[in-house]
């Protein structure tokens, strides 16, 4: 018996060495796993001194301990063996890249012999310019009870003709048919305007809830030899409107500076409402005071977002980035809000209600970035910054400039992307990317606390820039 407790006790040592001196792979996150890319990636971490080898091909090592290394997949079945020299076992994982068989696209658009009206059947529903959910192709997000004129369908969407020359598309499952809804042209019942310090309202009444279009009208910049977006002013086109060219009634609405947020909706009263927020004039001295600001640190809770090379969750690192930021900003003046405070997780929507609900001017969704599979051979790093209003790209811009230069980081590119915490007209709203969790040297720097530190100071000076900037 005492010899058998001996050897158990030696086993266990062996096992227990063995996954020690294994390297710790994070990606992919199964030993078997299906991979539908020409590409991918081996993610994890090891110790610098270790020759790592995967099938034969020596991985470079980040002082760190992180790697991140790049393997060609054949259809079918990949085996790689992961050797560090010094292990008793080595690891192998298989990647079965699945033979996709091309299909015949058989949806194409029937149009229909009669025009029928459908009624939409839920709040912030998308009209589209294209059957697809393609982003960039957003045009209005509409409220409940709102008729269209449907005309076609194809690939799961509905065809409706907006007026003469104007279509949009609507998904099936948003609209019901009505056959009994007059959908004769709406009149224009009255015309209201108020204007004070903060904002601008516009209210149009009508006689029924017609569909509109609110777009932000935008030009372009040269600054530091690139073309950067300004949003200058707003266009609006109600339809189905009876007594105007086309059956559409237009408006165009100017703003003072750059737009800063803007939100239009209909009230029981079949009122159009509109309304603007002016950019406020800001201290040089403290331009930050009183400015109110939505701090979003992605993911949590069972959202664990990217895993980074050294073994972190993005989840984590957002939350202690979001947590020191808040710290510098409310130390120059600045109102601070945070969707979550801990490890919670919380819906895309509700996070952009919450900062809805403060009132926010400033809404900022915290991130690190990773690649799909098919991306793995670029091996980017740096910071990079995303909006999908045009009214945002200024701080979208501003953001990233100061933050590279501060920290040091590469530039990874300002891009206009519909991710939908940033799909908030109501405030500037823009997701930053503060670096790569996957790459090796970006990982280091991104669990640092002093690098926490230096990129709250690197925003604080970003949006002190931003105001001030907008007063000239």
């Amino acid at each position: 018996m005492k010899d058998l407790k001996y050897l158990i006790i030696f086993l266990l040592t062996l096992c227990m060495c063995s996954r020690v001196n294994a390297a710790n792979i994070v990606y992919p996150k199964t030993t078997t796993t299906k991979i539908n890319s020409p590409v991918t990636f081996f993610i994890g971490n090891e110790k610098p001194d270790k020759k790592l080898k995967i099938n034969g091909e020596e991985v470079t090592v980040h002082p760190s301990g992180g790697f991140y290394h790049v393997v060609k997949l054949n259809d079918g079945n990949n085996v790689f063996t992961i050797d560090n020299g010094n292990s008793s076992e080595t690891k192998t994982y298989t990647i079965i890249k699945p033979i996709i068989k091309e299909t015949e696209d058989n949806q194409e658009y029937v149009s229909f012999d009669n025009d029928m009206t459908y009624i939409t059947i839920a709040d912030n529903v998308p009209l589209r310019a294209f059957p697809n959910e393609s982003g960039q192709g957003r045009l209005q997000h509409l409220q409940k009870g709102i008729p269209l004129n449907i005309i076609g369908e194809q690939a799961g969407y509905y065809k409706a003709k907006l007026a003469r020359d104007d279509y949009a598309w609507i998904d099936k499952k948003y609209v019901f048919r009505n056959d009994n809804f007059d959908n004769s042209p709406a009149k224009i019942l009255s015309y209201d305007y108020e204007e004070n310090i903060k904002d601008k309202t516009f209210t149009i009444k009508l006689d029924k809830k017609e569909p509109f279009i609110l777009s932000e009208t935008k030009t372009y910049k040269v600054i530091d030899n690139n073309y950067e977006t300004f949003a200058t002013g707003l266009d609006l086109t109600i339809y189905n409107m009876t007594g105007y060219p086309e059956n559409k009634y237009e408006l165009h609405i100017s703003s003072d500076s750059i737009l800063y947020g803007y939100k239009a909706f209909y009230n029981d009263a079949n009122e159009l409402i509109i309304k603007v927020k002016k950019h406020p004039k800001v201290s040089r001295s403290y331009p930050l005071k009183g400015v109110i600001i939505t701090l979003d640190p992605g993911h949590g809770g069972d959202e664990f977002g990217a895993i980074g090379c050294l073994g972190d969750n993005e989840k984590d690192i957002n939350l202690k980035f979001a947590l020191e930021i808040k710290k510098a900003l409310e130390k120059v003046g600045a109102t601070v809000y945070l969707t979550r405070d801990n490890d919670s997780e919380i819906g895309l929507y509700d996070r952009v209600k919450f900062s809805q609900e403060k009132n926010s001017d400033i809404f900022i969704s915290i991130h690190q970035n990773a690649l799909p599979d098919s991306q793995a051979e670029s091996m980017k790093s740096g910071t990079g910054v995303y909006y999908f209003y045009p009214q945002s790209a200024q701080l979208a811009n501003t953001i990233l400039k100061v933050l590279t230069k501060n920290l040091s980081m590469n530039n990874d590119k300002v891009h206009q992307e519909s991710f939908a915490v940033v799909r908030n007209p109501e405030s500037l709203s823009i997701l930053v990317e503060i670096g790569y969790i996957i790459n090796p040297d970006d990982n280091a720097k991104l669990i640092n606390h002093e690098f926490h530190k230096k990129t709250a100071n690197a925003f604080v000076k970003a949006l002190e820039k931003y105001y001030v900037d907008q007063q000239n």
